[in-house]
This record gives C-alpha cells, sequence and structure tokens, in this order.
C-alpha cells in the first residue's frame, strides 16, 4: 500500500519534470528554426513532431503568402513531393500483402504495352526495382516536368529511354518508375492512383485536408513559394509549376502538419492508427527492406552511407538509426525522418527555393537537441556549399557569355524559323513570329526568343521560375531549318524535328 502511494504521489513529480524538459527543448527547437529561416531567407516553414502517438510539437513560422502577410499554421498546405513516394510504395506493398500483386515478377505482366528500349528490362524489371531506383535509367525529368500529356501517355514514351547503367548495376533516381508502378497498380485495382491512396489511407486515417495538385481548384490555405530575383535578392513568389499528372504516384500529395502528424504516427505504430491496423505490419515492414545503396561515397562522418528500400532511405546518423526521405518540387523542399528505436518521427517543410539544399540535412539538428547531443551547425556547413556554388555559377554565366560570338545574325529570315517541332518523348515545340519577333511555345511556356548568336537564340527570365531555354536551330542539306536541339529542363540535349 506505501509503494502504491510513493507511486501515486511521485508520478506527477515526474509528469511535471518530463514536461520542463520537453519545454527547453521546443524552445530550443524554436531557436534553432527562427536561426535557419533568418540565415536563409526562409518566408515560411512548419515543423511536426510525432512520440509514439502523440504530437509533440507542431507549429507554423513565417508567412505563407508574403504579400499579404498570411502566417504558416499546422493547417497551412505544402507540396510534400517525394515524400509522396511513400505512399505510392506503401499501396504496392499493401496489395502485395493482400495477394493482389507480386513485388518481384516482371511488370510488364501487369502492363503488357510497357516497353523498354533494352529487351532485357521487358522481362526482368518489376515493381520493386521500380520503386527502389535500380532499372538503370537515368532520370529523364523533363519528360513529367510541366507536361500536358495524361498519365498513362507516360507507359509509350518509356521505350525512348535509354539505359545509362546496366539492369540492378546501380541506383538512379527516377521518379517516371514511380509513375510506372502507380499505373500498374491502377491497372491492377480498376482504380486511379489518387482513388486508391484516398480510399487506403487518406480515408482511414482522417487525413480530410490532404489531396493531389491538379485535382481540383488550389486551396486557399494552399503556401505560396518563393525564389530570390536578381535584382537584389527580393523574394518573389514563384508560378511556373512544374508538377503534372504524369508525375502523381512520385510527387503530387499536398498535405499539412495535423495530417502528416497522423502518417508519421503509422509509422511508429506498425501500420496503426488510434488502435485500429490501417495498414497490414508486413506491409509497412517491407517498406523498410534495402535494396539499392544510394549513396557509396558518404561525406559526413556523422552520418553512414545510404540504402534505399521502397520510397525511404535507411541510414545512421551519430550511431542512431534513421529512417527518412526528402521532397522537392515547385519552390517546396521537406524531409520526413523517423526514429525507430527512439518512436519519434518528424516532417518538416519549407517554401524557399534558394533554401532548397537543407532539405537532406534540416532535419538533423533537431534530432540532436532530442536527443540531448551537441549541435552540429549543419546550416552553416550548407550555406558555405551554396555561397560557394553560387560563385561557380556566376563564373559559368560569365564564361557562357564570353563564348557569345558578336557581330552574328541568323542565317534565314525570321519566319523561316516558324513552325511545329515535334520529339516522340518530349511533345511539342512551337516557333512563331509577331511583329518580327520569334517566340516559343513549350507547354506552359510562351517566350520571346533572344538572338544569342548565329542561328541560337535563348530565352531570358521572367521572373516567374520557368528555367530559361536555350535553342539552336539545324539545318538540312538544302539548308533549310528542319530540326531544333534543345536541351527540355536540363535533360540531355535533343532533337525536335519539323513537322510544318
Amino acid at each position: 500500500m506505501k509503494k502504491i502511494l510513493f507511486l501515486l504521489l511521485f508520478l506527477p513529480l515526474l509528469v511535471s519534470a518530463q514536461n520542463t524538459a520537453f519545454k527547453k527543448k521546443s524552445e530550443q527547437i524554436d531557436q534553432y528554426l527562427g536561426k535557419l529561416m533568418k540565415d536563409w531567407n526562409i518566408p515560411g516553414l512548419a515543423l511536426v513532431i510525432v512520440e509514439k502517438d502523440k504530437v509533440i510539437y507542431s507549429k507554423g513560422f513565417g508567412y505563407r503568402d508574403l504579400e499579404n502577410q498570411l502566417p504558416v499554421t499546422e493547417s497551412t498546405l505544402f507540396p510534400i513531393a517525394s515524400n509522396t513516394k511513400l505512399f505510392t510504395a506503401t499501396l504496392a506493398t499493401l496489395l502485395a500483402a493482400e495477394g493482389k500483386l507480386s513485388l518481384d515478377v516482371p511488370v510488364k505482366q501487369y502492363l503488357p504495352e510497357l516497353n523498354f528500349n533494352n529487351p532485357e528490362l521487358n522481362f526482368k524489371v518489376t515493381l520493386r526495382d521500380m520503386l527502389s531506383h535500380r532499372t538503370g535509367l537515368p532520370a529523364y525529368d523533363g519528360i513529367w516536368l510541366n507536361a500536358p500529356f495524361k498519365r498513362k501517355d507516360l507507359v509509350h514514351k518509356v521505350y525512348f529511354m535509354k539505359p545509362s547503367l546496366g539492369f540492378r548495376e546501380g541506383y538512379i533516381y527516377n521518379n517516371n518508375m514511380y509513375t510506372i508502378a502507380g499505373i500498374a497498380m491502377e491497372e491492377i485495382t480498376g482504380k486511379s492512383w489518387e482513388q486508391n491512396i484516398r480510399e487506403r489511407i487518406f480515408e482511414p486515417l482522417g487525413m480530410s485536408s490532404s489531396g493531389f495538385t491538379g485535382i481540383g481548384p488550389t486551396p486557399q490555405n494552399h503556401s505560396l513559394s518563393y525564389f530570390e530575383s536578381e535584382e537584389g535578392g527580393k523574394l518573389k513568389a514563384r508560378t511556373f509549376l512544374a508538377q503534372s499528372e504524369s508525375l502523381a504516384p512520385a510527387g503530387n500529395i499536398y498535405s499539412n502538419m495535423l495530417d502528416m502528424s497522423k502518417w508519421l504516427s503509422l509509422q511508429i505504430n506498425g501500420g496503426k492508427y488510434k488502435g485500429n491496423q490501417v495498414i497490414s505490419a508486413a506491409a509497412i515492414e517491407e517498406t523498410k527492406i534495402p535494396n539499392a545503396i544510394s549513396d557509396k561515397r558518404g561525406r559526413y562522418d556523422e552520418l553512414s552511407n545510404s540504402i534505399y528500400a521502397l520510397g525511404r532511405i535507411l541510414q545512421s546518423y551519430k550511431g542512431t538509426k534513421m529512417i527518412s526521405h526528402t521532397g522537392s518540387i515547385d519552390g517546396f523542399y521537406s524531409n520526413m525522418t523517423y526514429l525507430p528505436k527512439d518512436s519519434i518521427a518528424l516532417f518538416i517543410v519549407h517554401n524557399s527555393m534558394s533554401a532548397g539544399s537543407l532539405r537532406s540535412v534540416m532535419n538533423l539538428p533537431i534530432i540532436d537537441i532530442l536527443q540531448n547531443r551537441e549541435l552540429t551547425d549543419w546550416s552553416g556547413r550548407y550555406r558555405k556549399d551554396y555561397l560557394e556554388a553560387q560563385e561557380r555559377n556566376k563564373k559559368a554565366v560569365d564564361e557562357i557569355n564570353a563564348s557569345k560570338v558578336k557581330n552574328t545574325y541568323p542565317s534565314h529570315p525570321a519566319n523561316a524559323y516558324t513552325g511545329k517541332f515535334i520529339h516522340p518523348v518530349y511533345g511539342e515545340i512551337q516557333i512563331g513570329l509577331t511583329d518580327n519577333n520569334l517566340h516559343v511555345q513549350y507547354r506552359s511556356l510562351n517566350a520571346t526568343l533572344h538572338h544569342w548568336h548565329y542561328d541560337q537564340f535563348i530565352t531570358m527570365d521572367d521572373g516567374k521560375g520557368f528555367p530559361d531555354m536555350r535553342i539552336n536551330f539545324l539545318t538540312n542539306d538544302k539548308g533549310e531549318i528542319d530540326k531544333i536541339l534543345t536541351r527540355p529542363f536540363g535533360d540531355p540535349a535533343t532533337e525536335f524535328i519539323r513537322v510544318k
């Protein structure tokens, strides 16, 4: 009886001490995030931390809309970008656990119309290969970026993607393969990827605010993202949208801290949420199985080499096992991290393009604080890298400008450059003429072409965040303009053939 009485008396003191200890940690996290935002000129940021089945921290900082001074809160919606991949991978492992598909048979069994450039891949590539980035296919991000075509059109474009590594020879991050995996699951279930995610994950978890970019109107409390303009580094809202329907299974979910806390809780508790087994424990564990070494070299002593599982990266940080993934799209950058031994998970997101490189390390000082360790200045390290990269980029631009041959002229009259130019993977480029000025229309870009030298033209920063394009017009044996050579969104140089 005395022991019970002692425990009853001591328990409130213990809880109070724990609350006081975390209050100090919470204040440290606030300070860290405040400094991070100041050092990197980040307009808005949000963080949620879950321990076991409880939200222990959930806050927004700064602004989701600078012009109208609208603050970031825990209900502000952000794209989670490639953190979408764990949802897609979980759907695959869930369907596998239910016997509706296999992760380890050729995906062509589910998509007969899928054909790779290399016949070997037709007989070998599985969903597991696609979901762990080990097909040997390069990224080809210019295919989905800002793309106007339907998702299933991607299936026929895969044939034109040439491998740069042998099958399972190495790791190459590939968003397109996640989309193909999503299409395969659509065929298997008879439902869209979005419908599967909503019915199997969002609704059971009560993630009522989460949705999919491009499906319905943009919610009013969705954050804007910002980039630093060339005029004095002033922050400007980005209006160019890279996301498209063809990206969806790889990166189109948006969410907020309230909803993401439920997803984090499910990860910590083996697929359970509020006592209900939403996702089978076996399906959750399958996403944690290592499949491909994603970082063979390693750069910092504090971090081990990383291994890609399914929509997750396995790594250790200062001896602590860490399961994480990052996301980046349209000026939004996020990090989702799970510490299995501590039963703690966090999700952090911000809306600044210039601070994009932070996405892989902005979680680490928070882990240091939670584990009562000395903070490593990851922000300082990456800021130094960023400034050095800025200098290199400036020199590269200066070198490009110096390479311009002065006093040259186009070889043809302006109207000879107009027409439609197509590529079976990247689509259509339209060159038009207005008031004797050439202009280019490619996907959502509609911009004036400025003469560079000879038959090369460029677009210039439109202040909206659309990447600049450099277009080189090529001629046939008769001297007629018949091709365009350009790099669609940074992909390898590609020829577009004139059709009219």
